[in-house]
């Protein structure tokens, strides 16, 4: 056989391995919603703390303390303590659950479900209400810097500041309420400010939104 022949055999051999290869189906990726469920639902439970965070009075008096074992919470607010254990789409505490929404918002809510506060949340803005609609909410903007934080009507509570090594809570005075050890101002340290909420429930709010950081 002539060389030129050869070189048309294998020219032949290697277009229909070719075709052959391509036909094996790929594996179907997950359709768009349900791979964003997935991944919003499965958010709570990969969050990690890396250390406890934590809030003093400015005499050094420890307030607030969250720390993670895996997907499960302690949080230490006001001399109570509180767990929170995963278990599917909820986080279940002594006398309350936590209900995950798909935008990264939660719901606090009795152990038979009744609603008690719906927290959305944005890089901007978090929103606190008692209602399905989040009419009237408690309010911690992010601004320059500052969490800035509201009651209902806009009332002005106090805020949040970062210093050169460690950040403040301030009331709406002005006065240095609480202190951390970050240097980051962030809104959860706000929900220390929202007084008005059972000290349960304020610090399920509290360490919810602080393992969303």
């Amino acid at each position: 056989m002539s060389i030129s022949l050869w070189k048309s055999f294998a020219l032949v051999l290697l277009i229909a391995a070719c075709g052959k290869r391509s036909e094996s189906p790929l594996p179907a990726p997950a359709s768009g919603p349900a791979r964003a469920r997935t991944t919003a639902l499965s958010q709570p439970a990969q969050a990690q703390i890396a250390s406890p965070i934590a809030l003093s009075t400015p005499a050094g008096e420890r307030v607030v303390e969250v720390s993670m074992q895996g997907s499960d919470l302690t949080v230490a607010y006001g001399g109570e303590v509180f767990h929170g254990r995963l278990k599917g789409e909820k986080r279940k505490y002594e006398s309350v659950e936590v209900k995950f929404g798909d935008d990264g918002g939660f719901k606090v809510r009795t152990l038979d479900g009744k609603l008690l506060w719906k927290v959305k949340a944005t890089p901007e803005k978090v929103k606190v209400s008692d209602n399905e609609e989040n009419k009237n909410p408690y309010e911690l903007k992010l601004k320059e810097g500052k969490v800035k934080v509201y009651a209902p009507g806009e009332r002005f509570l106090g805020q949040v500041k970062s210093r050169t090594d460690h950040l403040e809570v301030e009331d709406a005075g002005g006065a240095e309420k609480y202190r951390g050890t970050s240097t980051r101002a962030e809104a959860f340290y706000g929900v220390a400010l929202l007084e008005a909420i059972p000290t349960r429930e304020r610090a399920v709010i509290f360490a919810e939104l602080a393992v969303r950081r």
